[in-house]
């Protein structure tokens, strides 16, 4: 953490790993995501289409496939925007019973007839879908909520 954000939990006293968690999506968000639930005690396996481009990931988190993550953990955060939703039909029967938190926006208002979650839902219809973390920024995951007030 830097010298200048404020920890909002002592997690000194934490000798074990909490839960693992999965992020769909290794951009700047997945990224910030990945290393403050990683800072907070918890394993993350990041699915991605991508793997050789796993070099920024945080130090302690997992890259692998979209279906080999999803088997690794019940919830999963959505870190891709929408026109890359395509692959989690493929995936709808790993995703089953799980908890997709949809961490998107639409590029400008009324771009669909529906909201993001609601495709979602409807892509993966075994799955429960939740929208969270979507007013929040990369930054302001990276560099804490005070210094995030200045931009």
């Amino acid at each position: 953490m830097n010298s200048d954000s404020v920890a909002m939990t002592d997690l000194s006293g934490m000798n074990h790993k909490l839960e693992t968690v999965c992020i769909f999506g290794t951009g700047d968000f997945g990224r910030s995501l990945g290393l403050r639930l990683l800072q907070s005690g918890y394993s993350v396996v990041y699915g991605s289409r991508a793997l050789k481009n796993s070099l920024l990931l945080p130090k302690g988190s997992k890259v692998m496939s979209h279906t080999a993550a999803a088997c690794e953990a019940h919830v999963i955060f959505v870190a891709v925007q929408r026109e890359h939703y395509g692959f989690l039909s493929s995936l709808a029967s790993d995703l089953e019973g799980k908890v997709l938190v949809d961490v998107s926006n639409n590029l400008r208002r009324g771009l669909y007839p529906e909201s993001n979650a609601e495709y979602l839902s409807r892509l993966v219809p075994g799955a429960m879908v939740v929208k969270a973390f979507n007013t929040i920024s990369a930054w302001a995951l990276q560099s804490g909520g005070l210094d995030a007030n200045r931009q």
